[in-house]
């Protein structure tokens, strides 16, 4: 590898070298670093009695639907599997905390799978079709 593969920081006579410029690496070490900071948070709450389980997969959402609207603002590829799991997550987390507990949850990710595929077709659809 060569310098220009790192990042170098500069600290007087201290030259420290961290994580290779690959952003898809980064990106997701960052995810992973923030799911596991949600789940000792959540096991920390979970001794004082708090239903946790709700608030984990909004943030599990949060953080995969975050990892690809950056990955997507840095001009790279989405994860459409991430995508759709932070979606489904999002979703059902927000759903419990509004208060819609009656929601046959097997319904909702059948419904949100259909969407996905709808958003698929029309995300193909606006593509320009290349001359071959």
């Amino acid at each position: 590898m060569t310098r220009d593969s790192f990042i170098w920081v500069y600290d007087c006579k201290i030259c420290l070298w961290w994580f290779s410029l690959n952003r898809n690496v980064a990106l997701t070490s960052l995810a992973w670093g923030l799911f596991f900071i949600l789940i000792g948070l959540s096991l920390v709450a979970m001794v004082y009695g708090v239903d946790v389980i709700p608030h984990v997969a909004l943030g599990v959402g949060i953080i995969l639907i975050g990892l690809n609207i950056t990955r997507k603002g840095l001009g790279m590829m989405l994860s459409k599997f991430s995508l759709f799991i932070g979606i489904v997550a999002f979703a059902l987390g927000g759903a419990v905390l509004l208060g819609f507990t009656a929601v046959p949850w097997y319904a909702m990710i059948i419904v949100l799978i259909g969407l996905f595929i709808i958003a698929e077709a029309a995300a193909s659809l606006r593509k320009p079709k290349v001359n071959q």
